[in-house]
């Protein structure tokens, strides 16, 4: 809708004054120049103020001119008000609804707790909503651990990084370990600077031996995908609250997580964790796997594995395979 400025008024009262003029009788009346006023008069068009006849531009009743105007643009944005607050309401009542299911909950939990503190979730829907009421519950820091993802997927869903910001925004601890091969993961290093802003902090592995999370030393959360047997997508979730076993692993992420190298948020490719990368390697060709085993080990394609190879290969000046193990071997790559 276009702005009625103090041009439009002076135009608008020409035309109150001298009705049928032409655009060039405004302009010569206003001193405006010929732009300016065609400019205008369309604006004063569209908010229904003036008429246009045969050349000829007249004032209109300002009255009319709101009512066929801004009346309806008026009684729709009342409707959408009404519409807004019924929603609201709405979504409060179901809120409400929801908080009183609440102690159902709690007591189901602390039932399953009783008899022995484990739970399966089937799938990953099952999982991540789970995880996500953690996190929101959560009161003083977050672990994560995630293995090597399977050539080909994401080392970062969406759901995993919404959950990690969740407890980052509220000024938790939060720690994540990811296999050394994820480094170059544009999503991942897109992740890792903003929690890096949130202060968060990541550090990669040579091989994480498993997926889980663990909050506040209270619930913990172990992840496996086998089949199609363990759900729709694969995957099925372990969760257990038993003060032991959420104890003991726990210190086995503090373990890996003194031996881990840190992610620096500007950082790109390997950075520090190339040296580490190319034991890798080495130690797979040494085992003497095939490149797709050796390559879904590592969680990269087998391409990726291949230029992995080239590369240690040109860095202990080797020509072939087993001259880059003998070389490994010499330099201490092996052990």
């Amino acid at each position: 809708m276009p702005e009625l400025d103090q041009v439009c008024i002076r135009i608008y009262a020409a035309l109150v004054r001298a009705p049928h003029s032409s655009a060039e009788d405004v302009g010569a009346s206003t001193g405006f120049p010929p732009a300016v006023v065609g400019e205008h008069l369309a604006d004063l068009a569209r908010l229904r103020l003036v008429v246009h006849s045969v050349g000829r531009w007249s004032a209109a009743d300002p009255r009319v001119a709101a009512h066929e105007l801004l009346d309806p643009v008026e009684e729709r944005l009342r409707a959408e008000h009404r519409a807004a607050g019924t929603a609201l309401r709405r979504v409060a009542e179901l809120r409400q609804a929801f908080m009183e299911l609440d102690p159902l909950h709690r007591e189901g939990r602390r039932i399953a707790s009783r008899t022995g503190g484990v739970e399966v979730l089937i799938g990953r829907d099952a999982a991540g909503a789970a995880m996500l009421a953690s996190a929101l519950e959560a009161a003083e820091e977050m672990v994560v651990m995630h293995p090597p993802a399977d050539p080909g997927g994401r080392v970062l869903d969406q759901e995993a990084a919404q959950r990690d910001l969740a407890v980052a925004e509220r000024g938790l601890r939060l720690r994540g370990l990811y296999a050394h091969t994820a480094l170059p993961d544009l999503e991942l290093r897109s992740h890792v600077d903003r929690l890096a802003r949130l202060g968060g902090e990541v550090r990669t592995m040579a091989a994480p031996f498993a997926h889980m999370v663990v909050f506040d030393d209270r619930v913990a959360y172990l992840v496996h995908r086998a089949g199609d047997e363990d759900g729709p997508d694969g995957t099925c979730t372990i969760v257990t609250r038993d003060p032991t076993v959420v104890r003991y692993l726990k210190d086995l992420f503090e373990t890996a997580w003194r031996d881990g190298t840190p992610v620096q948020a500007d950082e790109r490719g390997y950075g520090e964790a190339l040296d580490e990368v190319h034991r890798m390697v080495a130690e797979l060709l040494a085992e003497g796997l095939k490149d797709e085993t050796a390559a879904r080990q590592m969680g990269v394609s087998v391409r990726s594995f291949r230029r992995h190879v080239a590369a240690l290969n040109s860095g202990l000046g080797a020509e072939s395979r087993f001259q880059a193990g003998v070389a490994a071997a010499r330099s201490g790559l092996l052990p």
